[in-house]
């Protein structure tokens, strides 16, 4: 078929498509005008309920990311640093509830994955990686250049061990990982931090070791 009636056709599609949604539409509004008004009230505070879940107050997404911290006086004192780090990374990548909305829409609609902790979890950039350039294929992704996505490629790569193969981490936990990786990849770093925690290791284990080992 030649590019002119491969455009023909798809413009065609497109017209019988609008010519089908204005007629459904046609219908549905017809249908509505049948409903009860207590039918439409009910309609109305359900659809609330469901933006609600959907997209929760920004003060309750920045008090959850804020929530894991919490765990450990050290992480709690310091949350504020580390969130400004990680901040930049789960800005980028989708969350659960957004992941989900796109890829999953039967488990997207589950309460676990519309809560406000669904929308600080970050999802793991491999998985999106792969989804788009799979499923999108009108995206900013399939469409970039040979350079444009080799970089895209790359910090994926330099990304995804964060991870640990789990779909989804919390602030807290990617922070934890990025910071253990940069210790470890730097010699200097890793030395001194090592022979701390050896000395924090064995002190704590020699105390406990008389009293709590079976």
């Amino acid at each position: 078929m030649s590019e002119t009636n491969v455009r023909k056709s798809l413009s065609e599609q497109i017209a019988r498509a609008s010519s089908n949604k204005t007629s459904q539409h046609a219908n549905s509004n017809e249908s509505a005008g049948r409903k009860s008004l207590s039918e439409r009230i009910a309609h109305a505070n359900a659809a609330r309920v469901d933006g609600a879940w959907s997209t929760p107050d920004e003060q309750l997404v920045e008090a959850e990311r804020r929530t894991p911290f919490q765990v450990c006086d050290v992480y709690c004192a310091h949350a504020e640093e580390m969130l400004a780090i990680t901040g930049q990374i789960s800005a980028a990548l989708p969350s659960r509830a957004a992941y989900l909305a796109r890829t999953n829409p039967r488990a997207a609609e589950h309460p676990d994955n519309r809560s406000v902790k669904a929308h600080t979890q970050v999802g793991n950039p491999a998985c999106t990686f792969v989804w788009e350039i799979r499923n999108n294929k009108e995206g900013a992704l399939a469409k970039s250049s040979d350079a444009q996505y080799a970089k895209a490629l790359d910090a994926t790569d330099a990304l995804k061990d964060l991870w640990e193969d789990e779909p989804w981490l919390d602030e807290l936990q990617i922070a934890k990982a990025l910071i253990a990786q940069i210790v470890l990849l730097d010699d200097d770093l890793r030395t001194k931090v090592l022979e701390r925690a050896n000395l924090m290791a064995k002190e704590c284990a020699n105390t406990l070791a008389p009293y709590l080992r079976g």
